[in-house]
């Protein structure tokens, strides 16, 4: 007859379990973050936000599937744009950060330069937010958007910082 795990035994496996999922989900983040970037780039306006969206929704979508969670497009669809839609709300939409890069001479600039780090930082946000929300148990369908708009905003401030730290730092010759 087999031994039966003791307590401990089966609390070190479900810890386990859970840093393998949180390590999986956010390797999931960090490759999105490195496309929503390269994205950001496009010169086209809209295309960009169009395809930083559709990354994002594949990235919620695998995030789900990691912690088993059911996955509802529209409903991420409009979790993710009432997120993103809250980022600049008196000053910059997201859709006018895109539009920007129609100005001509300068826009094309400001948006190659404004847009990749919109992109990665929103999308750092995103996976986040949803990772802490599965690891909690929650599911789509429980997600409040109330709650989770100040960790949001937090996720936000915190990649700037690193974005911003990165540009400081010396480039070697």
């Amino acid at each position: 007859m087999p031994k039966k795990p003791t307590v401990e035994e089966v609390e070190k496996s479900e810890n386990q379990e859970v840093n393998a999922k949180k390590l999986e989900a956010d390797n999931i983040v960090k490759n999105t973050i490195l496309w929503t970037t390269g994205v950001g780039l496009v010169p086209i306006p809209v295309v960009d936000l169009v395809a930083v969206t559709g990354f994002q929704l594949n990235m919620l979508r695998r995030i789900c599937k990691v912690y088993e969670v059911k996955f509802f497009r529209n409903t991420a669809k409009n979790i993710i744009g009432s997120l993103l839609g809250g980022l600049f709300p008196s000053t910059l939409s997201r859709p006018a950060a895109g539009l920007i890069k129609m100005i001509p001479l300068v826009g094309p600039t400001i948006g190659a330069v404004t847009m990749p780090i919109f992109s990665g930082a929103s999308t750092y946000a995103v996976g986040r937010v949803f990772i802490k929300h599965f690891e909690s148990g929650g599911t789509l369908l429980s997600f409040c958007k109330k709650k989770a708009k100040k960790e949001f905003d937090e996720a936000v401030k915190k990649s700037e910082e690193v974005v911003s730290s990165s540009k400081k730092e010396p480039q070697p010759a």
